[in-house]
Formats: structure tokens, sequence, C-alpha cells
């Protein structure tokens, strides 16, 4: 907003005052800050101390006073300086008389003062909050009236609210996790604290973190009880970790590094970790769910990325809230999310918790401009039931999400073993069933997983990607080579037995099937009989029908070879199939050590 010239720039002191008037805008009298910034209380005009171009505006608001009724204006007064202040007016008829005669009464701020203090204020509880935010300390309130109980800590110069229940949803939580007699007692010695104190108290108390519920920790503290303006009491304290030395570095999943950079959530390592000392503290059941964004690619083709990500922000927003702390929400990459929680009691929970999850998400969003339509997939497995480690678990609910999937999306698939059974064979026969762009959509969101798998760690969890790259694209093999050496680098798959490449790498014999950049794809290894008899040879005595091979040069020339096999069928990949395969051994490559960028050409045989 511009300032008027007329605007005074010179400082004053006034920030409130209050006068009365007549139905002539006479003065009648002031408190003694209107006083201080008029110079005389009486025997002047309001007409005289509005701006001219204002004045207009003032009579209008009084005039359209009615019985009790009131009006606020926003405009330039003139002090006893002759200089304009900014002010906010409000003008009240409140059916008083002076001498008989009917007043007005006239309210006044400075706005500038107003504003002025306002950000010195503003800076002062910045420099509060740094300060707060040098420890890392847990930070506690609880409103008595209002049986509020909240937990939160100061990040940087912001405060994140970790937990906020009432004072009996706090003891029923702990109670159902931590059932021990022991624990219960602390807890009721810290709650009658907050019920009673008068002043200042401490204790300690054995209960979860409060951000990572499922795990627990000693804690030591110390409370003080303060009263609000209105005489309401509210009791602030601190929660001190006691069981934790200083030197001892935090859990991944308590780092910076641990978080995706996008939502805030989780990252898929941090989660892993988390859910593995969880399930080693106990405290079950534990139910873990890998959720998708149905159709996400769509999203992004029609409406933009800049739309899709306003959907993933509101998606792990709505997971948050839903979880709110007794748990953890993860995201693994593009629309892959994930929970983890052990504060569901049975099934019934479960799916009504799941229900309500689907039905947020999708109310949150039918209702927009762009009339996008958001739904979720989602597979869950519980624990001990499906497993009693994060892989067992994991394996089981992201074969429940596929098949969520398969049965329509929009829906959520729990893990059940009668129901079920192995569902690898089941899930072989659903992606042979996806549709043509469903299924890029699928292979896309593995590569990418593997990309950012490689990035994060490196060449360790080598051999589960190739796992992982077996079951996408429903492969029976796949191995890694180099030059050189007779055994594969890295290996995936029942070969019976691994077929003996050696000699052919070493000796050159791909080489001469195969054009630089080196690609070769056989659909069958028959077409392979006339070209290399030894190679084909070998290949059947594996039982290897089907094979596409890339290889990538090093610096020093030495060669990396990746095979991708079936055993007794022929391929029916498509040819995003092996683009995808081409962009993942690419990435696999230049993680076990950097290649020369070549084009690519391909000889099909």
């Amino acid at each position: 907003m511009k300032i008027p010239e007329y605007i005074s720039k010179s400082p004053s002191d006034m920030v409130y005052c209050s006068a009365a008037i007549n139905r002539e805008y006479m003065v009648l009298m002031g408190d003694e800050h209107f006083y201080r910034f008029m110079g005389k209380t009486v025997g002047i005009s309001m007409l005289d101390c509005v701006h001219p171009e204002l004045r207009q505006e003032f009579q209008q608001a009084c005039g359209s006073l009615e019985q009790g009724g009131s009006a606020r204006i926003l405009t330039a007064m003139r002090g006893m300086d002759e200089g304009y202040r900014q002010i906010d007016m409000t003008i009240r008829d409140c059916g008083h008389t002076v001498n008989g005669e009917p007043v007005w009464e006239l309210t006044i701020y400075n706005l500038f003062i107003i504003e002025e203090k306002y950000l010195q204020a503003s800076d002062d509880a910045s420099r509060y909050r740094a300060f707060l935010s040098m420890y890392q300390d847990y930070l506690f309130n609880y409103d008595v009236e209002q049986d509020s109980f909240a937990v939160f800590r100061y990040m940087g110069i912001k405060s994140t609210v970790l937990m906020k229940c009432s004072l009996e949803e706090l003891k029923e939580s702990v109670t159902a996790m931590y059932p021990r007699k022991s624990f219960q007692e602390e807890l009721e010695v810290f709650c009658r604290h907050l019920l009673s104190a008068q002043e200042n108290f401490s204790c300690d108390l054995r209960g979860p973190m409060p951000r990572h519920p499922m795990l627990m920790s000693l804690f030591h503290i110390d409370g003080k009880v303060i009263y609000k303006h209105n005489n309401q009491r509210v009791v602030l304290g601190i929660l001190r970790r006691m069981d934790q030395r200083e030197e001892d570095a935090s859990p991944y999943y308590a780092t910076a590094e641990g978080k995706d950079s996008f939502t805030g959530l989780l990252n898929k390592r941090a989660c892993a970790e988390y859910v593995a000392e969880a399930l080693a503290a106990g405290g079950e059941p534990h139910y873990m769910a890998m959720i998708d964004i149905d159709n996400f690619k769509n999203i992004n083709d029609t409406h933009g990325h800049m739309y899709g990500d306003q959907v993933i922000g509101q998606v792990a927003s709505i997971l948050n809230s839903t979880i709110n702390g007794r748990g953890i929400v993860g995201r693994f990459g593009g629309d892959e999310f994930f929970l983890f929680t052990n504060w569901i009691s049975s099934e019934i929970q479960l799916r009504a918790m799941l229900t309500s999850l689907r039905k947020q998400v999708q109310s949150t969003f039918e209702n927009r401009e762009k009339g996008c339509k958001v739904t979720l997939s989602i597979g869950v497995s519980r624990a001990p039931e499906d497993g009693r480690s994060y892989e067992e678990l994991f394996k089981k609910a992201d074969k429940c999400l596929y098949l969520a999937k398969y049965k329509g999306k929009n829906r959520f698939v729990i893990y059940e073993a009668d129901k079920h059974g192995d569902l690898v064979e089941e899930e072989q026969s659903i992606r042979h069933t996806m549709d043509p762009l469903e299924k890029a959509e699928y292979l896309a969101d593995v590569v990418a997983d593997i990309g950012i798998r490689l990035s994060a760690e490196g060449a360790e969890p080598m051999e589960e990607i190739l796992d992982q790259i077996r079951s996408a694209f429903e492969l029976d093999g796949v191995r890694i080579h180099r030059a050189g050496r007779r055994e594969p680098l890295y290996i995936s798959g029942d070969y019976q037995p691994v077929p003996d490449m050696g000699s052919f790498i070493v000796e050159n014999g791909m080489a001469g099937i195969m054009d630089h950049p080196h690609y070769l794809m056989a659909s069958h290894i028959t077409n392979l009989e006339g070209v290399n008899r030894e190679l084909f040879e070998t290949l059947r005595n594996s039982r290897i029908e089907g094979m596409v091979c890339f290889c990538y040069p090093d610096r020093e020339g030495v060669n990396l070879y990746f095979f991708f096999e079936t055993f007794n069928h022929r391929f029916r990949w498509s040819e995003s199939d092996k683009n995808f395969l081409l962009t993942a051994s690419r990435l696999m490559a230049n993680i076990l050590f950097p290649y020369r960028n070549c084009a690519f050409t391909e000889n099909k045989l």
C-alpha cells in the first residue's frame, strides 16, 4: 500500500487514545493520551484534525451510525506537531450523553507505532526461538483449563508440534504400548504434577519418544506453572533425554539426511532403520502399508508437474496428520509412500483408518478447479503374523499394493496367508495382464527407485537391486560380468549351472557378435546357433532361452557385461521394456565404475 505524501515521517509515541465528540464533531473530552497527542482536549473540532481529503469519509461514517452501532475507518489525524499520522479509528454510538448531549466515542490507534511494536516483538520472539533451537531437548506445555498437552521442538526458528492430545489420551496411548506397571506409576506421578503443581517440579519418566512413539526413552522433566492473563493455569517444561550420551550419534532416521527433501518425510533407508529398531523393541502388533497415487503419470501429463507436486505435498500432509506422531510416514520416491505404526489395536480399526485415508484424499481434490481425481492404492502387512523383519513385511505389503492396482485401484489389500499365499506367481500373472501404459508407469517407478538407491548407497545393495529387476521385468536370471574375470561380479536367479561366459568375454567372443557400443537381444537362443555355436551350447546347457546383453567400456577399455535372461520361454518384452533395462544397466555401470559415454547402437538376433 502506497503511503500518502501528507503522512508525517517524524516519530510519535502515541499508540492508543480515545475521545468523545458531539453531533457537531466537537471534542467534549479525551483521555490523557489524546491530550498529549493533540495538545488540548476540548474546544476543537475533529473535522479540523482529520486531513481535508478524508473529512467527507469521516462525516459519512458518523452519519451512517445507528443507535448502538459502530463504524471503522482508516484515516489520517493531525497532532500538536502539525504532522498527520495514519490511524485506525472506530466510531461508536453507545447511547451516552454529556451534559444531556448525545455523544460518539472515538477509539484511535497509531498504525505506524503498532507496526513498529509488532516488528520489535516479532524480532524478540525470533531471538528467543533461535536460542531455544540451540538445544535438542523437547519442550511441552499443558493447558489445565483446556486439558491440552503438547510436545514440541524448535528446529531453526520454527517450532514443530510433535504431539498434541488430552491427558487421558496420553495415558491411554502409553498404557497400550507399554503396559509395564512401573511405567504406569511414573506416568501417574507426572500427571499429578501437571494437574496440581503450584510452582516448580521435577521428575523422571520412561516413555515413548515424541517423534518416534514406538521407541522408549528415559526423560528428566523440569516443569513450571505460569498464569495467563485470564488467570488460567498453564504448565511449561523441558523433556531432557537421559539415556543418550552426548557423544552418541543420532540414528539416521532422526537426521536431516534421513528426510525426503521435498515432503520432509523419511526416505527409504530411514524407514527401514526405524522399522528394524521398532520391531526389535517389541510392542506388537505393527502394521506396514505401501501406498501409491493411482495414475499419477496421467495427473502430471494432464495438469502439469507443478500441480503434480501439489498433489504429492497434499497427500504427504494427509498421511502425516493421520498417523499424528503414532508411527512414521515415508516417501520412497515419486508417488510411492510408506506407513508404519503400532497404535492400531484391531483389524476393524485398521480398515476404518485406511477407508478414512482414501476418502480424505479423494475428497480433498474432487472439488478443486482442475477437477482432478486423486485416489490411492494400498497394500498392508502385519507383524508378527506376516513376518518379523522389515524385508518380510515390505515384500508382502508391496505385493498387496500391486494386487490392489490389478483389482481396479482406489482400494486397499491386507495380506492374508490363507487367501494370498505365496504372491510371487500371482504377481507375475498380474504383470502380464497390465495394459502397456500401466506397465510402463510401473517399470518407470522401479527404475527410478533403483537410481535413488544407487545414488544414496552405491553398490552395496546391488544384489537386492538385481532381485528387484528380475521380479519387475519377469526375468529368471540377471548377471553382471567383467572382462578378465570368469566368475560373475553379481548374480540373481536359479542358474543350473551358471553359464561359463569367461571364454567368450575374455577372448572377445561376445565382441564378435555385438557392435560397439554393445547391445544384443536374442528373443530365442536358436538365433545364436548359426552365429556362435559354442555360445549357443553354453546357454542351452544352462536352460537359458532368451537373453538381452548390454556392454559398457570403462576409461581403460575394460568391458562390463549385463545379462538379462529367461529360462525355458521366449521374450514378450516391448520396446519400452528394453529401454528401461538399458537405463537400469547404465545406472549400475556408472556406480560400479565410470564408463565412456558413446552413441548407442544395437544388434538384434
